[in-house]
């Protein structure tokens, strides 16, 4: 190795270390901070604690790269899908709860989880030793394994879902991405594009997970796939709601009152749409337009960013859009969870296709949420399409859903400080894994930035702005092409 090459090494050693102990005195600060707070919302970080993180994170993982040893990384790298494999295991036979229930503080002995969870006593060791070194779980003492701040989430039902989901179909389905990938150039010529799932199970995710029985064939878990599914959905949606409310705050704060405008509609979903219309300042009217093309169940969503906005805004009016067969189990879900807003008629239910004419005109805002992640460009351009026709010359759409950066970063965007790359590397590696997780699912991907501005052009569309919120999740806010210049 060169001496100017270990020069620059050496060099980008010390901005890390420098970088590195500033960030975790801001995490301590905001630590204290955070304590002081009877209120606070472990969801939600500060402004400061949030930039910290993701410096922190950014610079171990380039200071681990650094100084590894590369062919080593390398290996590392392609066998770590094996430590998913024991995460996966973990949920799936409920460890953390066995060890929640049974803890007295000295942590739980190895034979004991073993009896509980039915997996060999030697076995389970070699799952528990690779989760422990990847600090989820710890060992107190030989042959003894207490819950962490990170296994403990486990113990949240919605959150071992989201483990458990992607150790199921989804997980099997990605073994065929790279036959798909290396295919996908003469499978585009003959307009056959398959997703890996497709390929691996034969159908789409949505048909699957409405036609199997079951996939778990052990006795601590029985439950369809697509309860876990529903579950999991709720889980991992929580996670982000909270840090995209607080930016959708700061929207009505930097341009014009976005909650209070006379009319605002928002549209959202996985295999849903929904909408949000407001017609006064103090009385907030939302259309969820539940478009459940594939009759996936309503419950499936239904947990999610639409009922946690008519618990947190309560004079938000709710009127839910779905195919007329589904109208049924949208108006159960509600009943169930939010019984008030029914009864008050915050809630009403409207039988309407999203792909027909939409029949609510001019809106302010259309806000999609988790909608164009799941299809591929052409699709995306069709939905967009649609709304534009609907839109008024000061309508605007903000779409919610996952803003991906590379490390040579965008112009929109924030960019992180030297010398990592300019999307803070590591700390966007959940990011990455479920961008590829849409391409083995759909064909679909996540966005940069420059492709939602390449989309909303072949929508007669433009990007006015990208906001990003505190989490991966941020909101693009686009307008017609032809509206005013504000």
């Amino acid at each position: 190795m060169a001496c100017t090459d270990i020069d620059d090494k050496a060099n980008t050693l010390r901005s890390l270390i420098s970088l590195l102990a500033d960030a975790a005195e801001v995490v301590i600060k905001e630590w204290k901070i955070e304590a002081q707070d009877s209120k606070h919302d472990p969801l939600l970080p500060s402004v400061e604690l949030y930039h910290a993180r993701q410096e922190v994170v950014g610079a171990c993982g380039m200071f681990s790269n650094l100084v590894q040893e590369p062919q080593h990384r390398l290996m590392e790298v392609s066998f770590q899908y094996f430590i998913s494999r024991a995460l996966h295991i973990a949920a799936r036979a409920n460890l953390a709860k066995f060890i929640a229930e049974a803890d007295t503080g000295l942590g739980v002995e190895l034979k004991e989880i073993s009896v509980k969870s039915g997996i060999e006593q030697s076995k389970l060791a070699q799952i528990f030793h690779v989760l422990c070194s990847t600090d989820i779980f710890t060992e107190i003492k030989p042959g003894f394994f207490a819950n962490n701040e990170i296994s403990r989430q486990l113990t949240i039902e919605p959150m071992r879902c989201v483990a458990l989901l992607h150790g199921l179909s989804v997980y099997a389905g990605s073994v065929q991405l790279p036959t798909v990938l290396l295919n996908s150039v003469e499978n585009d010529k003959n307009r056959t594009k398959p997703t890996a799932y497709e390929e691996m199970h034969g159908t789409t995710i949505w048909e699957y997970l409405q036609r199997s029985p079951s996939n778990l064939d052990d006795t601590v878990d029985s439950r369809r796939e697509l309860e876990i599914f529903a579950q999991a959905m709720v889980g991992a949606g929580r996670v982000h709601a909270t840090p995209v409310y607080a930016g959708m705050l700061d929207l009505r704060v930097n341009f014009g009152a976005i909650l209070s405008l006379p009319f605002v509609q928002i549209t959202h979903g996985n295999a849903f749409r929904m909408a949000l219309l407001s017609t006064l300042a103090e009385e907030l009217v939302m259309v969820l337009l539940l478009l459940t093309f594939l009759s996936i169940p309503t419950i499936l969503f239904a947990g999610g960013m639409s009922l946690d906005l008519a618990k947190r805004f309560p004079r938000l009016h709710f009127v839910v859009q779905d195919l007329p067969a589904v109208i049924p189990q949208a108006e159960a879900v509600w009943q169930r969870e939010l019984p008030d807003a029914v009864a008050t008629k915050r809630v009403r239910f409207m039988p309407h296709d999203f792909l027909t004419e939409q029949p609510i005109k001019g809106a302010d805002v259309y806000l999609m949420r988790y909608v164009l992640h799941n299809w591929r460009d052409e699709q995306c351009i069709m939905i967009l399409s649609k709304l534009r026709d609907a839109m008024g010359p000061q309508s605007r759409i903000l779409d919610v859903d996952q803003i991906m950066r590379t490390t040579v970063g965008s112009t929109h965007l924030q960019r992180a400080p030297e010398p990592l790359p300019a999307n803070y590397g590591h700390a966007q590696l959940l990011s990455h894994a479920v961008d590829i997780a849409m391409l083995s699912l759909f064909n679909s991907k996540e966005r940069t930035p420059e492709e939602f501005i390449s989309l909303a052009q072949q929508a007669g569309l433009r990007v006015v702005k990208v906001w990003e919120c505190r989490t991966i999740v941020g909101v693009t806010e686009m307008r017609r092409n032809d509206a005013p210049v504000n």
